[in-house]
């Protein structure tokens, strides 16, 4: 009997060393955490908005409005978790993230930032003769 305790013991023990020593499992695969890791991209210079003396915007400018409103609601579902779980201390950065966040979003689609994308919102779609190019760019009121 205690030959056969002896023995598994052995076994046991020469087990172990042997599943310690492989180090196949352990090594993390590096296409595999590179692809875990957050992507970041690099900040692109969103250019200064100047108001144009007419509230009138080109078919191209409708076109980036549409598409930005629709990113920016994307965005800000996104980010909506994070600014609620917060604490108080965090809020303030959380949402200076979300700003630049925001105009990133706006300057990548070719517009001058959040300010020109506001501008459009504000002064350019109230305007009647921009509901044509709103209309063709598949905004509807």
């Amino acid at each position: 009997m205690s030959k056969r305790i002896l023995a598994i013991s052995i076994l046991a023990i020469a087990s172990f060393f042997i599943a310690c020593n492989d180090n196949s499992d352990v090594k993390p695969d590096v296409e595999q955490m590179q692809s875990a890791m957050p992507k970041t991209v690099p900040i692109v210079k969103v250019d200064p908005f100047v108001a144009p003396a007419e509230p009138v915007i080109t078919q191209d400018q409708a076109h980036k409005y549409v598409k930005a409103s629709a990113a920016l609601v994307e965005l800000g579902v996104s980010w909506s978790k994070k600014i609620e779980e917060a604490r108080e201390g965090e809020k303030v950065q959380i949402l200076d993230a979300y700003n630049v966040a925001r105009d990133q979003l706006c300057a990548r689609i070719g517009l001058a930032g959040i300010a020109e994308y506001n501008w459009i919102t504000e002064v350019a779609l109230p305007n009647p003769r921009n509901i044509p190019f709103f209309e063709a760019a598949g905004l509807k009121k």
